[in-house]
């Protein structure tokens, strides 16, 4: 495995990040990242999961997108408006167009994945760009910030998985499937959360970019 640490230009804003490469990758997966927890790219959930998508062969970028800071819940918490999203979508899009030109990833099929507040950025790049985009997972993910109207466009083979320990997170993800007008599948597993959790969900998503990946050759346009 080969790892290599890169910086992607977004703007006026220079983004850090990490790329993993196994020896013969069969595809790459473009990690989003939100708010709060769900920011840390180079966080242990964040690096676990991505050495269970190495571990079946998916090369693996990971980046800083530390340039939004969310609004501030009424307990602390972060959350998410829809200009948020939009701009860490933007930024998404450009580490996409990075692995598009990088000679070490442009001929690989490329995947999104996302957890918690990423959901809805990878739900708006995918409605963006759909043809470049060969299949995408999000985890516990709050899908529905993207809106109907980028739901309806997302024309990617979409995997939303359900940790099953918030009923609404659960309601909200079956609302945003039946919007979906593309190749889904809903998950529910029933592990307690965090590491499990995330586990459970990497291997469910390792199964779905490697069935989606066979036949798309090339992240690039």
């Amino acid at each position: 495995m080969q790892e290599q640490f890169v910086s992607i230009t977004a703007d006026e804003l220079q983004m850090d990040g990490v790329l993993e490469m196994p020896e013969r990758p069969v595809g790459i997966v473009l990690f989003a990242h939100g708010a709060g927890a769900d920011s840390d790219y180079l966080g242990a959930s964040s690096h676990a999961t991505s050495q269970d998508f190495l571990r079946a062969g998916i090369a693996t970028l990971r980046f800083d997108q530390g340039g939004v800071e969310p609004g501030g819940g009424s307990n602390g918490h972060a959350y998410f408006v829809r200009s948020d999203i939009v701009l860490l979508a933007r930024q998404l899009e450009k580490a996409l167009g990075w692995l598009q030109l990088d000679p070490s990833t442009r001929r690989l099929p490329c995947g999104l994945y996302g957890y918690g507040t990423s959901a809805a950025v990878v739900m708006q790049l995918a409605a963006w760009r759909s043809a470049e985009i060969a299949a995408l997972a999000v985890c516990d993910g709050q899908v529905e910030m993207a809106g109907k109207a980028a739901l309806e466009n997302v024309r990617v083979p979409s995997l939303l998985i359900v940790g099953g320990r918030d009923p609404d997170v659960a309601g909200l993800n079956r609302m945003a499937f039946a919007t979906l007008r593309c190749d889904k599948q809903l998950e529910q597993i029933a592990a307690p959360g965090g590491p499990d959790t995330r586990h459970q969900a990497a291997l469910l998503a390792t199964d779905w970019y490697t069935r989606h990946f066979n036949g798309h050759t090339s992240t690039a346009q």
